[in-house]
């Protein structure tokens, strides 16, 4: 059977001041009324069984993730509430063996709850191609055709194609390049994007785990219960399953993706989204301008005034205001780490 686990865990650092700590993106309603970890829900579970569906998140979303969970009908035993930040390991290890303790023929594709994606039915139709390839043993990513030179997204490079399939074999993992080396890969048509979603065979995943994080694999083994994960958690590493996994498996295959996806990991990508008026500028809110190109501008509630501004982000909420050049955007968690 098919399960999904949806990671609600981040504070989303690059999209401040809109997103924060206490209320992260995944929970903001930004091309929707609905947050778009309700739309995350809502679009995978037109492929997953809603009793299928497990979230890992941070106990300090506790009261939000449990009033979304009842009004989208998601098993509260379904949640793991996390004590602390791990990264990405520890969680989808956790549930990893979770599922497979009652179905060990299990598919679990791991998904973000805060990425948008132009094409919904694309996106499903390039779910139903990694789990066909996830049932031959691989551990799918799904790579995004690049469509420019970004630096905030890690490269994944592949070599052969699989046979009797839609993938291919992941030959190496770049992280997030220079700009030089990014311009070299969006040439290159066997270079993709990491998108941090994934498709695997629940044995699959805890052998490599075994095998390559011996030390998180016995930790998993060992907690049983909501009274054990408290006592254990906090001895996990804090590892990102790409590091700790899939930088390091020789199980890893890719399905092209192309469907129109986003992290929205930064204001820079909002801004390759919306539609922009004719001077090239998105004016969202209460916004008034005069005479700039280019330019985001956002307003929470107050008048946000611009007069001839170029490539500029501005971003009003009612605590704090951004002022941002766009090929800086990346830099914004830098500004969070300061005043947190």
């Amino acid at each position: 059977m098919n399960y999904v686990i949806i990671l609600a865990g981040g504070i989303g650092s690059r999209f401040w001041p809109l997103s924060r700590e206490s209320q992260p993106k995944q929970f903001l309603g930004i091309f929707s009324h609905k947050s778009m970890f309700e739309q995350t829900i809502l679009r995978v579970s037109r492929l997953i069984d809603k009793k299928n569906i497990y979230i890992a998140t941070n106990k300090a979303y506790r009261n939000k993730i449990t009033s979304f969970s009842k009004r989208l009908n998601i098993h509260f035993q379904n949640i793991l509430f996390e004590p602390e930040s791990k990264n990405t390991l520890a969680p989808i290890g956790l549930i990893t063996r979770k599922i497979y303790d009652k179905d060990k023929e299990a598919v679990i594709l791991v998904l973000p709850s805060d990425h948008y994606f132009k094409d919904e039915r694309g996106f499903i139709k390039v779910l139903r191609q990694a789990i066909a390839v996830a049932k031959k043993r691989f551990i799918v990513t799904l790579g995004i055709v690049p469509d420019k030179p970004e630096t905030g997204y890690g490269y994944i490079k592949v070599n052969l194609k699989i046979k009797n399939s839609k993938a291919f074999q992941v030959e190496r993992f770049t992280e997030k390049p220079a700009l030089a080396k990014a311009k070299r890969f969006i040439k290159d048509k066997s270079c993709f994007w990491n998108s941090g979603m994934f498709v695997f065979r629940a044995d699959i995943m805890l052998q490599e785990i075994k095998k390559l994080s011996p030390r998180n694999y016995g930790i998993i083994n060992k907690i049983i219960d909501n009274k054990s994960l408290k006592q254990l958690w906090e001895r996990f590493n804090s590892l990102s399953i790409d590091y700790a996994i899939m930088e390091k498996t020789r199980k890893m295959a890719l399905v092209r993706a192309d469907f129109g996806w986003s992290d929205l990991g930064s204001w820079q990508a909002v801004d390759s989204l919306f539609k922009k008026d004719k001077n090239g500028n998105i004016l969202k809110g209460n916004c008034i301008d005069m005479g700039s190109k280019d330019i985001l501008a956002w307003s929470s509630g107050r008048i946000l005034a611009t007069v001839g501004l170029n490539n500029i982000i501005v971003v009003e909420t009612k605590d704090a205001l951004l002022v941002c050049a766009k090929d800086k955007a990346q830099e914004v968690k830098k500004i969070v780490r300061r005043i947190s």
